[in-house]
């Protein structure tokens, strides 16, 4: 099966003409303004509805019409009443929530202190030798020595079967 993709879905639809629904309503809005000034004003002086009347019309065709980068003037508009309301100047303000992960100050390192390397002779390392295979082991050790021994019995004789 095969289907028709729609090429142009960013567009807006025309609704009146060549024209969207906001640039209708944009011109519709401002010469509603121009017409009830019109009929209101007209009578009295001509050029005070003249002096009203033409810069509504001009500002109703620019919000319908003109477009500054791809953008419309009503983008602009409510991006400078959002500049001139909002503070220029931003202060940091330190209260509010405290952070989920706490920092642990790095701990001071402990220096070590140097140690004199010994020498031993051939001599002194027989006389260790000879205390180590001399000596008897404590009851402690006798203890753990012998649980070591039968365990390592035990594996030798698992992996022979």
């Amino acid at each position: 099966m095969q289907f028709k993709v729609p090429q142009n879905i960013d567009m807006e639809d025309k609704i009146v003409g060549s024209l969207t629904m906001i640039q209708f309503a944009y011109v519709l809005a401002g010469g509603l303004i121009d017409y009830i000034l019109f009929q209101t004003i007209s009578e009295t002086s001509m050029a005070l509805f003249l002096i009203l009347a033409i810069p509504i019309g001009i500002i109703a065709l620019g919000l319908a019409f003109l477009k500054i980068q791809d953008q419309p003037l009503s983008h602009f508009i409510s991006a400078g009443i959002s500049y001139l309301s909002n503070p220029k100047i931003r202060l940091w303000q330190r209260h509010g929530q405290m952070p989920s992960v706490f920092i642990d100050p790095p701990k001071p390192e402990k220096i070590a202190p140097i140690t004199v390397k010994k020498d031993l002779e051939k001599s002194e390392l027989d006389k260790l030798a000879y205390i180590l295979d001399t000596q008897q082991p404590q009851a402690r050790e006798k203890n753990n020595f012998g649980k070591i021994t039968a365990n390592f019995e035990k594996i030798l004789k698992g992996q022979a079967k």
